[in-house]
């Protein structure tokens, strides 16, 4: 006889089998006490009934593995830590995760003024454009569905609560999208002076993490040619907004390197595409190349000490970062920023997204060999991770503003810059594939170049003494050459 085993909280039930009876019963008690609900087990299962509980469950993570890329997903507690500064919407939800917040019902409102415009600007009799539109969200809410947490959607009915919440976020944003199309002056007034009043507040909102419509409902619209809004196109504005730059030609030219990363999930997603680029850098040794010793801990001063100039990279994605050595000099470079509290949070929610969707499983092996060798899937989480490394004082970010890596008026001061930057250090950022490979170059520099590298040292730290000696020098050379001169 095989003996009996417990499987304490699986609450799936085996498939009978004609040769085999064994299988387990579940009846859920509600508990009074608690208020928690417990599982009877009326039969033991056997080691063979156990085991197909357990496949069950594996298969079914794995269907849910397969489109780990495509889901709307949430916060690590580690980013979550970090405040509802960066994950919390101040002024629309989208999608379930903060639907119903007391301070975002104002612009609930607002979506049935943005849902208006739509109809009004769609180029069909009214009745005719609620009825396909809707029709056109439904036929994709089950897809958009299935990507949503189960846990937050186990509560929300399709019809009553789910069908016109999806309805109602594609028309808000489709209508804050159309703000910078020709389609502009037809929508209505008083949702223009919303957009105008709530500009900052929105776009913080829109890019948050858990603030995310999945692309396939915005792409319902598409088939209403007024109201066909291209993530793709719109994603590319925000390069100017967080870098004061456009997205250059070569990322154009590169977006078909990869059909499955260009198609991103959400306007997050995009957003972080055109903003990390690609990494064109060659390695610069190879991966039995290692130094004996790593620092986490370099600053802008010490790489000053060292010899090592801070340069900003030659374009402005975030994936163009490295390290090169000349005969007697080396430079670290990086993309600058134009960092103020919404582009924190746009750094914070990109990080975020790449922590939380990782490729994994068939899409894991085809990304793999267009990314893994070039760090662009971690390449927001290198940035954060490297430009915070430099800093350890304020000495430290006016340093980086005075090699122009820290740009704009307006924005944090040096305070906030380094308690911002402190903070992302104390919580779990990937360190990614450029960050290492960044930190390794100047390690195996330091390594080998390290006589060169005691004299920067050394320098770096009395060139003020040696420039006064030497000026000092001069004048009296000066002095002496003149009464010399008198005397003869």
């Amino acid at each position: 006889m095989e003996h009996a085993v417990w499987i304490p909280d699986i609450p799936v039930l085996c498939e009978s089998e004609a040769t085999e009876m064994a299988c387990f019963e579940e009846t859920f008690v509600a508990s009074s006490m608690r208020g928690q609900q417990l599982v009877e087990y009326a039969d033991a299962v056997t080691p063979k009934a156990a085991f197909r509980v357990f496949e069950r469950k594996s298969r079914e993570l794995d269907s849910e593995n397969n489109m780990w890329r495509d889901k709307m997903h949430r916060y690590s507690p580690s980013i979550r830590e970090l405040g509802e500064r960066y994950t919390v919407p101040t002024i629309v939800s989208i999608g379930p995760y903060h639907h119903g917040l007391e301070h975002l019902k104002k612009a609930e409102e607002a979506k049935h003024v943005a849902a208006y415009s739509c109809i009004k600007q769609s180029g069909l009799e009214p009745d005719e454009a609620v009825r396909k539109m809707y029709d056109a969200v439904v036929s994709v809410a089950g897809e958009a569905r299935s990507l949503y947490d189960k846990d937050t959607m186990a509560g929300i009915d399709d019809e009553r609560d789910f069908w016109p919440m999806m309805f109602y976020d594609a028309c808000f944003l489709v209508q804050f999208m159309l703000r910078k199309t020709d389609q502009k002056d037809t929508i209505h007034p008083w949702l223009t002076s919303f957009f105008k009043c709530y500009k900052d507040d929105i776009y913080h909102d829109i890019l948050l993490l858990e603030n995310q419509l999945p692309r396939v409902v915005i792409e319902a619209f598409e088939e209403f040619k007024p109201l066909a809004v291209n993530l793709r196109n719109y994603a590319r504005g925000f390069r100017s907004t967080l870098q004061n730059s456009r997205v250059s030609k070569d990322l154009e030219a590169a977006n078909s390197y990869s059909a499955i990363l260009y198609k991103q999930p959400h306007l997050l997603g995009y957003v972080r595409f055109f903003i990390v680029g690609t990494n064109k850098s060659e390695r610069r040794h190879g991966p039995d190349k290692q130094p004996n010793v790593i620092s986490f801990s370099v600053s802008a001063i010490e790489l000053a000490e060292m010899g090592i100039t801070l340069t900003p990279s030659e374009t402005p994605e975030l994936a163009d970062m490295g390290f090169k050595e000349g005969h007697l000099s080396a430079e670290l470079y990086m993309p600058h920023i134009a960092l103020n509290y919404l582009h924190a949070s746009f750094l914070v929610n990109m990080a975020a997204f790449e922590i939380t969707s990782k490729p994994s499983g068939q899409k894991k092996e085809i990304t793999s060999k267009l990314m893994s060798d070039h760090g662009e899937d971690t390449a927001v989480c290198s940035y954060v991770q490297l430009l915070g490394m430099l800093m350890d004082r304020e000495e430290d970010v006016r340093e980086l503003r005075s090699k122009r890596l820290l740009q704009g008026g307006g924005g944090l001061t040096d305070k906030e810059t380094l308690d911002f930057f402190t903070s992302l250090q104390g919580v779990s950022v990937t360190m990614g594939t450029l960050y290492h490979r960044t930190i390794d170059d100047v390690e195996i520099y330091k390594q080998n170049s390290w006589k060169w590298v005691k004299a920067n040292s050394f320098w770096y730290r009395h060139k003020k003494t040696m420039a006064a000696v030497i000026s000092v020098v001069a004048t009296l050379s000066g002095i002496f050459g003149a009464l010399l001169q008198k005397d003869s």
